[in-house]
């Protein structure tokens, strides 16, 4: 039997007990049942190898000793199928990776062989029973370290969208979680200046006479300088839109943003049940126009390495992650796979408001609520 290309077993010794590998003949008395392949809520991929000793063994010792060897060698090669299909990110599999980056396939192969034994048990009948386990994140022998590269440059989190108000939670920092979840969150009416903290109204008209005196949670519009219509905004400027002269004008810094943010929260949950989300390792969540909020580009290498950029979590009583007054939203769709969440518009630049006062993004205090 050939041994996948990922992992190679140098001793001849070792090939030959596995080829008396086996999974019948198991007595009931099998190891512990742990639960096999990816399990995304752990971040911990778990297989069980088995082996029987062959037939000409000398004595109990030799025999058990091959068996064991046996059984160790079918984990290897289970372990390699399973790290084989992980999904590096939405178009992406550890396995693609391989063929296209010798270094990536010589860590991962590393990795592999140094799983850890959990259970290695010796049947009734013989057998040998070894459960191996990697992790699929951590600073030590994980999945992650194995295939993340370090990212030259870190890019700054996306500007929520000028036009479109961000939505307003209907909770506060003593509404329990499932409670939350519960509480679908409304939009403030578009260009309702009368609100606390929404965005810019629409863009004016430029065949309207220009606003004089307007104010829109904590920005003066007094200071945009609208001119009358018809008159030009630099007699030497390069034609730009009359938009993207507003635009320009009333851009706001990190602090202005932060003065938007309403609930000091410290993390952020996306309800995406029902939705049929498929975990990755490196997931990409998305606002409805395809802008990119949260990705790999946004944040620090070592600490995706370290603790994975989002739990996946199936009971809402384990998002301990986000902390104790997180931002709950709504993913309405799943892209590329079934592996990007998707916002609405409304909550991704609340998402992007409230992560400029206390960022919590940048932290990955960030988990995802799905079907497992």
């Amino acid at each position: 039997m050939k041994l996948p290309k990922i992992f190679g077993v140098p001793a001849l010794g070792l090939v030959a007990a596995f080829l008396f590998a086996t999974s019948a003949g198991v007595s009931a008395a099998s190891a512990t049942n742990y639960v096999e392949g990816v399990n995304w809520s752990q971040k911990v991929i778990t297989v069980r190898g088995t082996g029987l000793a062959p037939t000409d063994a000398v004595n109990r010792t030799q025999a058990e000793g091959l068996a064991s060897k046996a059984a160790r060698a079918d984990a290897y090669r289970k372990m390699a199928e399973v790290v084989n299909g992980v999904r590096v990110d939405s178009e992406t599999t550890v396995e693609k990776m391989l063929t296209t980056k010798d270094v990536v396939k010589t860590r991962v192969s590393a990795t592999i062989q140094g799983a850890r034994v959990l259970e290695e048990k010796i049947l009734s009948d013989g057998s040998c029973e070894v459960v191996m386990q990697v992790p699929i994140f951590g600073v030590k022998d994980s999945l992650a370290g194995a295939v993340f590269e370090k990212n030259e440059t870190i890019e700054p989190f996306p500007e929520p969208d000028y036009d479109i108000d961000p939505s307003v939670q209907q909770y506060d920092p003593t509404t329990p979680l499932r409670n939350r979840l519960e509480t679908v969150a409304q939009p403030v009416r578009k260009n309702d200046v009368r609100n606390e903290g929404n965005f810019i109204p629409t863009i004016p008209d430029p065949s309207k006479p220009p606003l004089s005196r307007l104010s829109a949670g904590n920005f003066d519009f007094d200071s945009l300088q609208i001119p009358a219509t018809g008159e030009a905004w630099s007699q030497n400027a390069a034609p730009v839109s009359y938009e993207d002269q507003i635009r320009n004008k009333v851009r706001r810094t990190v602090a202005e943003y932060a003065s938007l943010a309403k609930g000091n929260y410290t993390g952020l949950v996306v309800d995406c049940r029902g939705l049929d989300l498929q975990p990755v390792m490196s997931p990409v969540v998305k606002n409805s126009n395809g802008t990119k909020i949260y990705g790999h580009k946004n944040l620090d290498i070592d600490k995706i390495i370290e603790m994975g950029m989002a739990d996946y979590v199936s009971n809402i009583d384990s998002v301990e992650r986000a902390g104790d007054n997180p931002l709950v939203v709504k993913a309405t769709a799943v892209e590329n796979f079934n592996s990007n969440p998707v916002l609405e518009i409304p909550d991704s630049n609340r998402v992007l408001i409230e992560n400029h006062a206390t960022k919590f993004l940048p932290e990955l205090k960030v988990v995802f609520l799905f079907d497992e």
